[in-house]
């Protein structure tokens, strides 16, 4: 009889763990894969505007280790075995053609999230692999005595040998993303963590920034405490009509993930708009054009190097006018020179529902094992992706994870198979 592997819904991680069954798997073989949609890859496409962020260009461990606020140890070996240089060879062995960005970004040089999808879609299409479309899973539980997994759907009782949970949190929900994998982890006796979401856009009590809607900062800074510990991350930033998002603040998310955000409780934060410029070298901006273009106006020196809107508004929060520039006082030019430097304040005071992009926290990885990511409770059962207690401060981080767990889950399955 053949032996049958089930996947719970697909994403980046089952991605990776069925191509990597497929590549040395013997007929034996039946992978099932259980997917609530119509079809697959709802959610890897998207990454920045259907582009596909794959990986990282950066490859250095420690700073690649950085990048990680939970699971970092847990993860260190699965990403040991499937280094983001690999990743990307893995990729480009697959013909999809890759480049990096300068922010160190790997994309398809398309630019195109399809051409991943129809690398994989050409993989999978092998008599090997079952796709059991719009069929979502309701129940899975284990026999100790036969061994086996039964796995209930909305339309039939399936027999399993062997279960790979990918499923993820509730982040971006109109992809399908539920709880559903908490559900089934439990069942089979793991421990739940707290759930928290993490990399979402931030609603902002102050309104003059409302009005900046559109205007985007390439390596702006936020900085905040974190219970008398300051936290600071530099990165793109993105201000909207209520939020402010891109990278940056996915980052302020995922190290803020636990902090209950609302109107009478607002994560309190610091926004530099040119995270190089320190206070004396703004103090100095200022000084050079007093000596040398007194006319000028002061609107006209600051945005030289800062977008125009957003200095009206800064010198209107800092209850100053433009002037020119041989009339403001020295104390007015520190206070510009501290504001650009130390940060405006904002206040966070709503996390954009159903809009984070992972999950904080998960199935709690005690109980599952680093080099393999089997079950150390139930037999047979393997975790990969958003389902564990990993997440990465942005999205190609948590992609970067996902590919190395699913790598590390497929190969430790054909291992172990061929011992049994």
């Amino acid at each position: 009889m053949k032996k049958r592997v089930a996947v719970v819904w697909g994403g980046a991680a089952w991605m990776i763990v069925c191509s990597t069954l497929l590549e040395k798997t013997s007929r034996k073989w039946e992978i099932i894969l259980f997917e609530k949609n119509k079809s697959l890859w709802a959610k890897v496409v998207i990454s920045w505007w259907w582009r596909c962020n794959l990986t990282t260009g950066y490859f250095k461990k420690k700073e690649l280790k950085t990048a990680y606020t939970r699971g970092r140890d847990f993860l260190a070996f699965a990403m040991s075995q499937f280094w983001p240089k690999q990743v990307r060879k893995w990729f480009e062995m697959q013909w999809v053609a890759c480049k990096q960005e300068d922010d160190g970004r790997i994309f398809p040089i398309s630019n195109d999230g399809k051409e991943v999808v129809r690398m994989f879609t050409s993989l999978f299409d092998d008599s090997r692999l079952s796709l059991h479309y719009k069929e979502p899973v309701t129940s899975l539980t284990f026999d100790k005595k036969s061994a086996l997994y039964t796995i209930t759907t909305a339309l039939e009782t399936y027999t399993v040998d062997l279960v790979v949970l990918t499923t993820g949190g509730n982040a971006y929900a109109h992809t399908g993303s539920s709880w559903d994998g908490y559900a089934f982890a439990r069942d089979l006796w793991h421990t739940i963590t707290p759930l928290w979401p993490s990399l979402n856009s931030f609603m902002t009590k102050e309104t003059w920034s409302h009005a900046l809607s559109w205007l985007s900062f390439e390596d702006a800074r936020i900085s905040f405490d974190d219970e008398g510990e300051k936290k600071t991350a530099n990165w793109p930033l993105l201000l909207t009509h209520f939020w402010i998002s891109w990278p940056l603040t996915f980052i302020v998310a995922s190290l803020s993930a636990f902090h209950e955000v609302s109107d009478v409780s607002p994560l309190q934060v610091f926004f530099s708009p040119l995270a190089d410029l320190w206070r004396e070298k703004w103090n100095q901006i200022l000084l050079d054009a007093w000596k040398d273009s007194p006319k000028k106006w002061l609107i006209t020196i600051l945005s030289r190097r800062l977008p125009k809107r957003f200095c009206e508004a800064l010198l209107g929060e800092l209850w100053l006018e433009s002037q020119q520039i041989s009339i403001l006082r020295k104390d007015d030019r520190k206070k510009i020179a501290s504001r650009l430097w130390d940060g405006i304040p904002l206040s966070l005071i709503k996390r954009r529902p159903g809009d984070e992009f992972v999950t904080a926290w998960w199935v709690d990885t005690t109980h599952i094992h680093p080099k393999t990511g089997e079950s150390t409770i139930c037999p047979w059962l393997y975790f990969a992706g958003e389902i564990l207690n990993v997440d990465g401060v942005t999205w190609w981080y948590n992609l970067q994870a996902c590919w190395a767990m699913g790598r590390l889950v497929g190969r430790a399955i054909l291992f172990k198979w061929s011992l049994s």
